[in-house]
């Protein structure tokens, strides 16, 4: 390698460096800027947003375009904190500045974190006139834009909302189910209920599970009649293990008891998992040949259940941890009495 090839390996390693030198300045420089407008923000506003009185009447800040993003983010966390009138106190402050119309313009033509930030605006405002545009981005290939799309829906008019999002619920991967769960759980069982459970029902009962999870949120009377419906009809182990989750009261046993042989080990945990929230002395006997089954996860619950039923006697499962005639049991045994004395 000649000199002059040295020379220009140094200069462009040289360049190289300077150049990660100045976007690391850009990036923190940038930062401190966005953070400084993020605080002036919060100084000038905060007051009167968060405000006890009225102040339909006082003067406002300008709200300068460059202030749009910080000033919706700064008013969607409040709208997100609270609850009750200062919600109205909110809307009014924010129609005051037009974030309405700001909304709607960043809704078609921002980028994707300004659209976001503009589809909560709209549903925290109840905005009607965004109805159909929300709609058609529930349909979104971004999931995170069309599930808050789906959100802002509930928000402004959660019973029509349901026929939208539930469809969707059932066929879309990129929805996160907690996120679902707590909008759902947020409009409340007496609008959920009936919808939801009907939808799953409607649905092919091997792929019913995807509504079924949510079943927590409808009521028992609801869900129960459709779950026995869909475990009679499907046996893929997704589905009967969510149905078997949605049983809640001890009428609905014996139904569950049926699983514990399952040859699926998803679906016998499932039902040991039952057992453990409302079975009682007599499930004994039916759990006791599980701590010897091949799957762990199986043996682990049907020990913890054991722990947990009313009026078992924890030396009875001390003498079993030690004479009972098969190893795994014994290990998972004294694993779990370790816990309970933990």
């Amino acid at each position: 390698m000649t000199l002059q090839h040295i020379l220009l390996i140094g200069v462009l390693l040289t360049a190289l460096y300077l150049a990660v030198v100045l976007q690391l300045f850009i990036v923190r420089f940038t930062n401190s800027v966005k953070a400084r407008r993020r605080e002036r923000i919060e100084r000038e506003w905060l007051p009167l947003l968060a405000a006890d009185a009225d102040v339909s009447d006082a003067p406002l800040p300008e709200l300068r375009h460059r202030d749009i993003v910080p000033f919706l983010t700064l008013w969607n966390q409040l709208q997100e904190s609270f609850v009750g009138d200062i919600k109205t106190h909110l809307n009014a402050v924010g129609r005051r500045v037009g974030i309405k119309g700001i909304s709607h313009r960043l809704l078609e033509g921002g980028r994707l974190s300004e659209r976001l930030i503009a589809v909560s605006t709209l549903g925290h405002l109840g905005d009607r006139d965004s109805w159909d545009a929300l709609v058609r981005m529930t349909s979104h290939e971004d999931g995170l834009l069309s599930l808050a799309a789906a959100r802002a829906l509930t928000r402004i008019d959660d019973a029509a909302a349901l026929p939208v999002i539930l469809p969707l619920a059932a066929s879309r991967d990129d929805w996160s189910r907690n996120y679902v769960l707590g909008m759902l759980s947020d409009v409340g069982a007496d609008i959920v209920s009936g919808p939801l459970t009907e939808a799953a029902l409607m649905l092919p009962p091997d792929t019913a599970h995807r509504l079924v999870q949510y079943f927590t949120v409808a009521h028992v009377g609801d869900a129960v009649p459709v779950v026995r419906t869909i475990i009679g009809r499907t046996r893929n182990v997704e589905c009967l293990a969510a149905c078997l989750r949605a049983f809640a009261d001890v009428d609905h046993l014996d139904t569950v008891r049926d699983y514990l042989q399952h040859p699926a080990w998803q679906v016998r945990v499932q039902a040991v998992n039952v057992l453990g929230r409302l079975g009682s002395t007599d499930d004994v006997k039916a759990i006791l040949p599980l701590l010897s089954d091949p799957e762990w996860w199986v043996r682990y619950r049907a020990a913890k259940t054991l722990c947990a039923l009313p009026d078992v006697e924890l030396s009875m499962l001390r003498s079993l941890s030690t004479q009972h005639d098969d190893a795994f049991a014994r290990d998972m045994l004294v694993h779990v009495l370790a816990e309970a004395r933990a």
